[in-house]
């Protein structure tokens, strides 16, 4: 059986702004799978960076419906 998949606007934001390391901004474009861990992968790259920059870090999905999701991960 064939998982759905559902496209998201996706960012990473901390003090309220994008991130940025060095020239990269941390949004775009993601193709995630439906079921309970959908977000999962968000989640992981937020922490990542929020260990990094050793501050919390929020991510954020928006779908072209409008419905949006986001949690915030704090350094580990």
């Amino acid at each position: 059986m064939r998982r759905t998949t559902h496209e998201y606007e996706t960012e990473l934001h901390s003090d309220g702004e994008v991130v940025m390391l060095g020239a990269v901004a941390y949004r775009g474009r993601t193709v995630l799978h439906s079921g309970p861990d959908m977000f999962a992968p968000l989640e992981r790259w937020a922490q990542d960076v929020a260990d990094e920059m050793r501050t919390p870090v929020t991510w954020r999905a928006t779908s072209d419906g409008g419905e949006v999701h986001e949690d915030t991960r704090y350094p580990g």
